[in-house]
């Protein structure tokens, strides 16, 4: 490496993106790295503590890649060296181990495959947070809590599911709500809405065209619209509010996608965040749903809300 490009290197690691730690750095950057920089990422995400002690040799051994491809991981990372790049690591290990990565060893293949899917989910919602703009998703609490009607859309496998998680969370608190993944149906959904009705539409991709234009039709008809997706995207142009983040997706397509982990944590912040918004109203909603499935002896107790008297009472009069 020349003294220039050291020079705008330490420039970058100077930056105020460096406060990040580095285990976030490599996962906003990911995208953006050789597919064999990628191995070398995956590598050192399946054991993070191990990555700390490995040589430059060992750890391109076990990604399957050139010792200079993990040279040139570090630099896109953000370090100087593989040196400087363990050292970060160790650093952040120290700081948040808690967060990264679970006590318990596996021995057994089902044990690692266990830890490696849960670890990811784990890692993803964490760089959903590391991304949020909380005065969007504080706006659009705002919005949802104030809706007359709520309409959510969602198509494909994963966007579908988590429009179907919303509406089961918030129709709970006796707001009437309605998820949609049939483009047609969003369409038919978008021209019946106005002012004082709110959509919230969810797409990791952005570019999904019937969401795109149901929004576009909503917000035409002077309904507020929240996007949930990527930033610089068709749908993210289309929404009033935008809580964008971007969770890279992993190689390999057995896999489970990333962004829905993320997708569905920020949906529960969402959910709670109208809960708290209504007060009372939220409250005594929740109740009656809890006291109803109370009587069908199926209510899960919780500490400040254990439905084991309900039914206790319920038994003695019946």
């Amino acid at each position: 490496m020349t003294a220039t490009e050291q020079g705008t290197l330490r420039q970058a690691t100077d930056s105020p993106a460096s406060a990040i730690d580095i285990v976030s750095r490599i996962q906003r950057v990911e995208s953006s790295l050789s597919p064999a920089e990628r191995r070398v990422a995956e590598t050192v995400r399946q054991d993070y503590e191990a990555a700390t002690r490995l040589t430059i040799a060992e750890l391109a051994r076990r990604a399957g890649v050139s010792q200079p491809t993990v040279t040139r991981f570090c630099r896109s990372v953000g370090s100087l060296s593989f040196g400087e790049f363990k050292i970060q690591l160790a650093t952040t290990l120290t700081v948040a181990a808690a967060y990264l990565n679970s006590d318990r060893v596996f021995g057994d293949d089902a044990g690692q495959l266990a830890h490696a899917i849960m670890m990811n989910a784990a890692n993803a919602i964490r760089e959903g947070l590391d991304q949020l703009d909380t005065t969007a998703v504080a706006t659009a609490i705002a919005a949802l809590a104030a809706s007359r009607r709520i309409d959510i859309y969602g198509q494909g496998s994963g966007s579908a599911a988590i429009a179907e998680d919303a509406r089961l969370r918030l129709f709970r608190l006796s707001i009437p709500v309605s998820a949609y993944c049939d483009g047609h149906q969003q369409r038919m959904s978008a021209a019946t809405l106005g002012p004082g009705d709110t959509v919230l539409a969810i797409s990791n991709s952005g570019r999904t065209k019937p969401v795109v234009e149901a929004v576009e039709i909503a917000r035409s008809f002077g309904a507020t619209t929240i996007a949930l997706t990527r930033p610089a995207t068709p749908l993210a142009a289309a929404a009033d509010i935008v809580i964008a983040v971007t969770v890279p997706e992993v190689d390999d397509i057995l896999k489970p996608s990333r962004s829905r982990y993320a997708h569905m944590a920020i949906v529960d912040t969402l959910a709670t965040g109208v809960a708290a918004s209504l007060g009372s109203r939220g409250r005594e909603s929740l109740r009656r749903v809890r006291y109803t499935l109370a009587r069908l002896g199926v209510a899960i107790p919780a500490p400040s809300t254990d439905p084991t008297q309900i039914m206790k009472d319920l038994e003695l009069r019946e």
